[in-house]
């Protein structure tokens, strides 16, 4: 049963066809929180999106489709308005799988897509980036890895107009799995590569650019820490080379989500943590500009619940998203904990159907955050891309 910030009004459903997709949509009003609409997309098969983000009064939404395209898995890019009504749809893959992990907005006007591909490269799985117009049409694409398994989380593009990619291997390094690093120019040539972490296996989550030419990666770490698996942050320059780095986590089990640089330098983490709960919490951490703890905070309940995805909104708020099976209307849904600089939350809600729902990927835009993941409540398919407008 919800809470008192749960789902009170009757689901309504409408569903429009499109070209080889479909699209539905849902309205409904929580008690502290308003969604102006909820729909998703894709076809019969498994479709979820991990990333969004918003240009030109546009939304990119970028993930993996088992419904268009390849049966195996192609990256799906959805182009929409700010009413989730459909401009486009573009799919970029091989005959192997493919997964889209994350779109960016490049200072030329175009974008990145960054990914997983079997069908491409030298090994088992490689990291696959492809360069395209506002149009979709595709610009250039590489793959980037060794002859195992390797996969990416993040691009970013630098200052010096360089992309670095955060991602871990299993092909390169001194460990089982390792933090691995890529940079790529503009025609995405590779410049470097890079590895960081010890003999047992360690990995990449995110990564930003800091002051002074440098960069913050976020990961996780079984070869440091107190104990099991922990969080991780690394701090580098711009050639890669290690300056500092910080564990955070108890003797039980952390899974590195998202970050965010603070205003005061300092950084907001967002995890899975069974230190706690041995069934998993929401798990955050805030530290100061030199990666010092300054508090950590648990929110869920008795059941799973994990962290997936954050911001800090305009108001200086912060905005953590997760799962849970916990709380909320069906067997997993997502869960909004928004919290004040200290962490004390300020409202919890939940948002899903009577099935699995989760969300992966958070923006604000005005007066509204914008969230995409996936949905097997709503839709046609086994899961289907999920995108919630959500008044703030």
């Amino acid at each position: 049963m919800k809470n008192n910030c749960s789902i009170i009004s009757i689901l309504l459903f409408s569903i429009i066809s499109f070209s080889c997709s479909k699209e539905s949509e849902v309205d409904k009003t929580y008690d502290s929180i308003v969604t102006d609409y909820e729909k998703t997309f894709g076809g019969s098969g498994d479709d979820v999106a991990k990333s969004i983000i918003h240009k030109d009064n546009e939304l990119y939404i970028f993930g993996t489709t088992k419904s268009l395209g390849d049966v195996n898995g192609d990256h799906y890019l959805i182009k929409t308005d700010l009413n989730g009504s459909i401009i486009s749809e573009h799919t970029f893959g091989g005959t192997m799988e493919e997964e889209g992990i994350e779109i960016i907005a490049t200072n030329d006007g175009n974008f990145i897509l960054i990914g997983s591909t079997t069908s491409l490269g030298a090994g088992q799985k490689d990291i696959h980036v492809i360069k395209i117009d506002p149009n979709g049409s595709q610009i250039w694409e590489n793959t980037y890895g060794g002859i195992l398994n390797d996969a990416p989380q993040q691009i970013i593009e630098l200052t010096n107009s360089l992309f670095c990619i955060a991602a871990t291997t299993t092909s390169f390094g001194a460990g089982d799995r390792d933090i691995y690093m890529i940079w790529i120019d503009q025609n995405g040539t590779l410049i470097r590569e890079k590895t960081h972490g010890g003999i047992n296996s360690d990995g990449s989550s995110e990564i930003l650019e800091i002051d002074n030419q440098e960069i913050m990666l976020y990961g996780f770490t079984y070869s440091y820490g107190a104990g099991n698996r922990d969080l991780y942050l690394l701090k580098t320059n711009f050639t890669g080379d290690s300056l500092w780095s910080q564990t955070y986590g108890g003797s039980g089990y952390e899974e590195s989500q998202a970050f965010s640089q603070l205003a005061n330098g300092g950084y907001l983490l967002c995890a899975h943590s069974s230190s706690t709960d041995p069934n998993h919490n929401m798990y955050g951490v805030k530290t100061n500009v030199s990666g010092t703890q300054l508090w950590d905070v648990n929110y869920g309940g008795a059941q799973h619940d994990g962290g997936q995805a954050l911001l800090v909104n305009n108001a200086g708020n912060y905005v953590f998203i997760g799962r849970t099976m916990s709380n909320g209307s069906g067997m997993r849904d997502a869960m909004m904990v928004i919290s004040d600089p200290s962490g004390q939350a300020i409202s919890t809600s939940y948002i899903g159907g009577t099935l699995n729902d989760q969300i992966d990927g958070i923006i604000e835009n005005g007066d509204y955050y914008y969230m995409v993941g996936q949905s097997t409540s709503f839709g046609n398919g086994d899961n289907d891309v999920y995108l919630v407008k959500q008044r703030k």
